[in-house]
């Protein structure tokens, strides 16, 4: 999630009730946006769930239940409010202490008149409680948590919370701070992804008796966080630019298929960005996603496109494709343009008889990974291309 028309502010954070001790707060300034109504009082919730959600954690019991969330082979890292407290779910029972300590804390709240009914608004607000970085990535023994809410008019810090004793202080939290320290984030709804409803990726077959030439996408490694600590996991797209031929009039044209989403996880970005090589297969996340289901021979020349998506940005981009009617005919070449909304990851373009030449055969210079020739669109995103041909 971004908001990047920004107005520059400097945030003067500071603790308005006698429970929290205010920290070391940075006044550096950070790139805002002026909030509507409605995000004004997202953010204020979030905030208070922030707050609330600190407090309960003291609780071992609740804290054995966050494990979940932040252990090194964990299978998510995310919890959605509306599945905490819907009990029918329970989200599988694993969180019961979770559920009950921070709804008796809402109604704490809720008593004082200041948050409305909170509990309600975090559930049909989509809101949820995120743990980007496991465990593994901190000193053994590391059994605390800092909880920051996302500010909402940026996605890089915002003031957070922590115990100290019997006191909670207040820091800014960033990505700074959380490669030293683990936080957990109070999240709002993600961005709709508007630009893949739809979508229904397939293994598209040719005509009967026609060879099937299928490229997937196998291992994503992007060592770039495309946005700030509040940015959460990168919503990476993936398109396939390739020509099209008229033989009545014998034109080329240039077009793009449908996006292809990757979630890409926080801690694999992070362990790219360090150039771990433990943690997080060293950032190579596994895919293995149909790219082309038949690249004909005749399809001389196609390109690869990758953007992180943001609803606020629009790009405009454009490759060369060619076309090859026949073994004596000369490759025609177009140009394949497109509009997506995100953040640019490169294009590149793959000549055919090329791709397939080196796609198990890398050059001196290229890079190998699991048996293929890793691919760049750009110096921070890799992948792999894993092709068979079927008959």
């Amino acid at each position: 999630m971004k908001n990047l028309i920004y107005a520059l502010t400097i945030c003067l954070l500071a603790a308005s009730c006698e429970k929290y001790e205010s920290g070391p707060i940075n006044q550096s300034p950070v790139g805002t946006r002026v909030l509507t109504g409605s995000e004004t009082l997202l953010k204020s919730n979030l905030d208070q769930a922030a707050k609330i959600l600190t407090d309960v954690i003291q609780d071992e019991a609740v804290m054995s239940e966050l494990v979940l969330l932040s252990e090194e082979n964990r299978t998510f890292y995310s919890l959605s409010f509306k599945d905490l407290f819907d009990e029918a779910k329970g989200a599988d029972g694993s969180f019961k202490n979770l559920r009950e300590k921070f709804l008796n804390g809402c109604a704490s709240a809720e008593t004082k008149g200041d948050w409305g009914d909170l509990a309600s608004y975090l559930a049909k607000n989509d809101c949820y409680i995120y743990c980007p970085y496991p465990s593994s990535f901190y000193p053994k023994g590391t059994n605390s948590f800092t909880v920051a809410a996302h500010p909402v008019d940026n996605d890089i810090e915002n003031v957070g919370y922590r115990f100290e004793g019997r006191r909670m202080i207040e820091v800014t939290v960033n990505e700074e701070y959380a490669d030293k320290y683990q936080v957990l984030l109070i999240m709002p709804r993600d961005e709709d992804n508007d630009d893949i409803k739809g979508l229904n990726i397939t293994d598209i077959p040719g005509s009967k008796g026609d060879p099937v030439y299928e490229v997937r996408i196998g291992k994503v490694r992007c060592a770039d966080y495309c946005g700030g600590l509040f940015e959460g996991t990168l919503e990476l797209r993936v398109s396939r630019g390739y020509p099209t031929f008229d033989s009545s009039n014998e034109i080329t044209k240039g077009t793009f298929t449908n996006v292809i989403p990757i979630n890409y996880p926080r801690d694999y970005a992070k362990a790219a960005v360090n150039n771990w090589t433990v943690y997080c297969e060293g950032g190579w996340f596994l895919q293995n996603i149909l790219w082309d289901s038949n690249w004909k021979p005749a399809k001389a020349q196609q390109c690869i496109l990758v953007y992180e998506y943001d609803t606020v940005k629009e790009v405009s981009t454009s490759a060369t494709v060619g076309y090859k009617p026949d073994s004596t005919t000369g490759t025609i070449t177009a140009t394949a343009k497109t509009t997506y909304s995100g953040d640019f990851l490169g294009i590149s373009e793959w000549d055919r008889d090329w791709f397939y030449a080196t796609n198990t055969n890398p050059g001196p210079y290229d890079e190998r990974k699991d048996g293929w020739t890793v691919r760049k669109t750009c110096a921070a995103l890799k992948m792999t291309t894993p092709a068979r041909t079927i008959y």
